[in-house]
């Protein structure tokens, strides 16, 4: 190999050929000739796996193609790196997203010389229809007319006449290459086969796409015909006429979107198609619109624009034919010449008159990819921008599409769309009201647009007087289709009947996401909701958070509100959100390890309920849901469905007790789910509900808390309910009223109680207060054997947050003791054990540690464990403070930084 050879070499055109240190590699089975020739096409751009899947198996691959394909990826990485580790990325095939791509383009200069044969001969002929390869394919054509175009302009040699000569006979329907031919001819003095060329291209064009021959070539005719002299034949040129200047104007009070712009600029050297996608009335248009003019300037030979209605609320979707015929007549292309030609000749011709053009076309509020895919040119220069509230994917995977979704504005984006359409000093006189403004338009460019029109046709209206009458029916300008409500219909009447009917029933959801198991439980969809709910956020009507879960803006889910009421759908929505979130909370509490306190019979058809795999995706569960499950709480008792609200109050006390939530979090929901425990007259729950609401009593009202916990025992020891009996006992053993011998005796009576019971959990807890009990009192021996007794009970019960509450007491008490080593090694069982949403076990738990190092001189441990609790107290210190009050954290945190100035 010469030292200027590079190491790897490839070619494309004439058969797919690989060279490696000088000598050529056979390059494998059709499959993987496939896969790598997908991948030198796309010219160091991704190719997504579901296209390559397509590619190489057709439109229905087996269930294993993904499979196969990596396995694929792996061999073709080895043709660049024979010796490269199974699973190896290596240098020259890279991941990428959804795909892969080769790590520089390697098709190398391409040249009249270069491109003589077309591009991957051999490969078959349903492969190289895929756009990666026709795009090579006009590429090729496009150098031929390149080089015809300098040739005529007296430029280039003679020679190059037979090699243009040489593509164009593989183009014979490419107009303008055939009427550059016919030029190149006559300007080598050869008229009669210019007229043979001429009559050949003609026919073809009648027999293959019904159509005549368009302007180029007909002036090429005749000048063939008219005798002319050689030197008078010169290149075809672009008359003024035929160049468009469409852009719609600027929307005024344009706010730029400098996060999307700079996106959009870097795509607009390298793009071909760019896709603007996002809701009804985000300001994609307007977007769209202000990019187009500020970079025309890099488009010379003009543009061009069609609202293709993608969602009129008349119905009147432009069809592909008419959009053709709207964008040939613009570029001088004159509809009588296609009299009879169907939807792929006049795409056909499309294509050939932007071929050597340099254009935006924008083609505004696309239905979908089909829609689109006719008005594509096919050559590289013009770009093409798409707005669409569907996301056009189809367009992605085949086109190789940029997606750029277009979200909400932010609030001082927003603030800025009204400072310009109302005034500034006006909003700054309200603030509160602006700030309510801008949350009620919800970041929509359309919302504010609207409230801000009517804002200013009412000068003499405060701004707060004018929110207070703001509701969905304000957001209308009077004229038809001018409003927010209709925006939102065009996009819910494109929508399937069933996705359109999870849009209505998803508005009984109160939660800020929604998680694909509370729709398919609310729909009673079952699997199907997956690819509805993909329906309804490729359509922009929700957002997709993470794969798994949906956010709805306020102003859809009024919407939406509407709709449901308006279908008579909400009362049997309602009763499946409620049940799906009794069920989902009941399967979550259990992995507690608690005892259920009722039983729920079977599920209701098509409920698909949570179910958190271990302990600590409960905890996540109940974390992530906790608003929502205040607000399904909250509904349940309005809807007088009293037994599923106290259900799912006395579930959540295991999860609300493991993040130790302040007693006022859920207080007053509480209270109200004990009256109607009383009213519904079953013991169990009264009894529950007296114990849930007593916890947040002992200090603020201890009569009460004492009272309410003697009624809750009456009722235990009235069903004969002994694990009942052991809590309230170990309820009344934190009475502040009561004598320090009382508290010691209540907690012996709920440890005894408990193993008659013989629920493990209640044991744990009972010995857990009677440990609290024995320190306390300083019987600090007693309290270590009771508390390794309620460890080990509870690792092997596995009750995960009483096993890491037992060993941070063990922990504290070996601490106090003065038994450094247990005390250290209790504290790390007790963070190992603890879950990451738990932030209270932590804080003293590294208190301790830190202790416990120190005294055992392990100084660089200690250091890194003072590090991460003064993390957690600057953190965190605010909820500590409510929980546990400011004296007890101020003296833990005094301890520790006690600690760190003896290290010193």
């Amino acid at each position: 190999m010469s030292s200027g050879e590079p190491a790897v070499r490839l070619r494309a055109y004439g058969g797919l050929r690989m060279w490696r240190d000088g000598a050529e590699v056979d390059i494998g089975p059709p499959r993987q000739r496939v896969l790598l020739a997908a991948l030198l096409a796309a010219r160091g751009g991704v190719v997504g796996i579901d296209a390559l899947v397509e590619l190489i198996w057709g439109s229905e691959p087996s269930p294993s193609a993904v499979n196969q394909l990596h396995r694929l990826v792996g061999q073709v990485r080895r043709l660049f790196e024979p010796d490269l580790p199974s699973r190896a990325a290596g240098e020259w095939v890279l991941p990428a997203g959804e795909g892969y791509r080769l790590a520089s383009d390697l098709l190398g200069d391409r040249t009249l010389e270069t491109v003589q044969e077309p591009a991957f001969a051999g490969l078959d002929a349903d492969v190289l229809e895929h756009p990666l390869f026709v795009t090579l394919a006009q590429e090729r054509i496009q150098i031929a007319v390149s080089a015809a175009d300098e040739l005529l302009d007296g430029g280039g040699s003679p020679s190059a006449v037979p090699l243009i000569q040489r593509i164009a006979a593989s183009a014979p329907l490419h107009e303008p290459l055939q009427a550059r031919m016919i030029r190149v001819l006559l300007a080598a003095g050869r008229r009669a086969e210019a007229l043979v060329l001429f009559d050949e291209v003609r026919r073809r064009l009648a027999d293959d796409l019904g159509a005549d021959s368009g302007p180029e070539l007909r002036a090429a005719h005749l000048l063939a015909l008219a005798d002319e002299p050689a030197e008078a034949v010169a290149a075809p040129g672009r008359p003024d006429a035929h160049r468009p200047v469409q852009l719609p104007r600027r929307v005024a009070g344009f706010v730029p979107r400098n996060d999307l712009t700079a996106t959009l600029d870097a795509q607009a050297d390298g793009a071909e198609i760019v896709i603007l996608s996002g809701m009804g009335g985000v300001g994609k248009t307007a977007l769209a619109v202000d990019w187009a003019h500020r970079i025309s300037g890099r488009f010379p030979d003009g543009q061009l624009y069609l609202n293709l209605r993608g969602f009129d609320p008349g119905g009147r979707l432009i069809d592909p034919v008419d959009a053709l015929n709207t964008l040939l007549e613009s570029v001088g292309v004159s509809l009588a010449s296609l009299s009879g030609a169907g939807l792929d000749a006049r795409a056909a011709r499309f294509r050939s008159a932007l071929a050597d053009r340099k254009m935006i076309v924008l083609l505004d509020n696309a239905r979908d990819s089909e829609q689109v895919r006719p008005l594509l040119p096919g050559v590289q220069g013009c770009l093409v921008v798409v707005t669409s509230r569907n996301r056009l994917t189809g367009l992605v995977a085949r086109e190789g599409a940029r997606p750029v979704h277009v979200g909400r504005l932010g609030e001082a984006a927003a603030r800025e769309l009204l400072a310009k359409r109302i005034g500034a000093s006006r909003l700054a006189a309200e603030p509160a009201a602006s700030h309510d403004l801008v949350r009620f338009c919800a970041g929509l460019p359309l919302a504010l647009a609207i409230a801000a029109a009517h804002a200013s046709v009412r000068p003499e209206l405060r701004l707060s007087e004018f929110v207070e009458e703001l509701e969905l029916d304000a957001l209308s300008t009077g004229e038809a289709g001018d409003d927010v409500r209709s925006t939102f219909s065009w996009s819910y009447d494109a929508l399937s009947p069933a996705a359109a009917r999870l849009f209505r029933l998803l508005a009984v959801h109160p939660g800020p996401e929604i998680s694909i198991a509370a729709a398919a439980s609310i729909s009673g969809a079952g699997p199907k909701t997956r690819s509805l709910l993909a329906e309804l956020s490729a359509a922009n009507v929700l957002t997709e958070a993470d794969g798994r879960r949906y956010t709805m803006h306020d102003l859809l889910h009024a919407y939406a509100d509407e709709l449901l009421d308006a279908a008579g759908e909400r009362k049997e929505a309602e009763k499946r959100l409620v049940e799906h979130y009794v069920r989902s909370t009941r399967h979550s509490y259990l992995m507690f390890g608690r005892p259920q306190v009722t039983y729920l019979g079977p599920p209701s058809a098509g409920m698909t309920i949570e179910r958190p795999a271990d302990f600590a995706a409960a905890l996540e569960w109940y974390v992530r849901e906790k608003p929502t499950l205040r607000a399904v709480i909250d509904l349940a008792l309005t809807r007088r469905w009293h037994r599923e609200a106290i259900e799912m109050v006395l579930d959540l006390r295991a999860a609300r007790s493991s993040v130790v939530e302040p007693p006022a979090d859920s207080a007053e929901q509480s209270e109200r789910a004990l009256k109607a425990a009383q009213a519904l007259g079953e013991p169990v729950l009264e009894a529950g509900m007296l114990r849930e609401t007593s916890i947040g009593l002992r200090t603020t009202d201890p009569v009460l808390f004492q009272s309410r916990l003697e009624r809750a025992l009456a009722l235990y020891e009235e069903i004969d309910d002994l694990s009942g009996q052991a809590m309230v006992w170990r309820n009344m053993a934190w009475s502040p009223s009561a004598d320090p011998s009382s508290r010691l005796k209540h907690a012996r009576r709920a440890v005894d109680l408990a193993e008659l019971g013989g629920e493990p959990s209640v044991l744990v807890f009972a010995l857990s207060a009677l440990v609290s009990e024995l320190q306390a009192q300083g019987d600090l021996a007693t309290a270590a054997d009771v508390a390794l007794e309620g460890h080990e009970l509870a690792v092997q019960n596995d009750i995960i947050d009483m096993s890491s509450e037992t060993a941070g007491k063990l922990a504290e008490i070996h601490l106090q003791r003065g038994d450094h080593a247990a005390a250290a090694r209790f504290a790390r069982v007790a963070l190992d054990r603890t879950p990451s949403a738990e932030i209270f076990t932590p804080f003293h738990a590294n208190a301790i540690l830190a202790s416990a190092l120190v005294a055992l001189g392990s100084s660089a441990e200690a250091a890194s464990v003072i590090a991460t609790f003064r993390h957690l107290a600057t953190q965190h210190s605010h909820i500590y403070r409510v929980v546990w009050g400011e004296d007890e954290v101020e003296a833990v945190i005094a301890r520790v930084e006690a600690c760190a100035s003896a290290m010193h």
